[in-house]
């Protein structure tokens, strides 16, 4: 009886690690190595191609990207976007690759 469990619980063990492990790797392709969200208001920046967006506790990040994805929302939409942090010049930037619109900041 006792070496029925033992093989049971090692059977068990043996589907289920797999699976597990096949589950990190998915999620580690579906967000990318690196991958930033950053929620908050996003507007127009100084320079002509890029934004920023503030999130709740007031920090400020510079945004780039594809302007179709941006411009469309940096009047003061609260969203999260998605990309990679990367440096331009001397500055940190984000670079985004995904946009969802939560709604109007207050």
């Amino acid at each position: 009886m006792n070496s029925k469990f033992v093989f049971v619980i090692a059977l068990i063990v043996c589907f289920a690690l797999p699976l597990a492990v096949m589950g990190q790797e998915k999620g580690e392709k579906k967000g990318g190595a690196g991958a930033v969200s950053v929620t908050g208001c996003l507007n127009k920046g100084a320079a002509p191609d890029e934004y920023v967006i503030k999130d709740d506790k007031g920090k400020e990040t510079v945004v780039t990207g594809d302007a179709k994805l941006l411009a469309g929302h940096a009047n003061n939409h609260q969203v999260t976007i998605t990309g990679s942090m990367g440096k331009e010049g001397n500055k940190e930037v984000l670079k985004a690759t995904d946009l969802k619109m939560i709604s109007i900041c207050k």
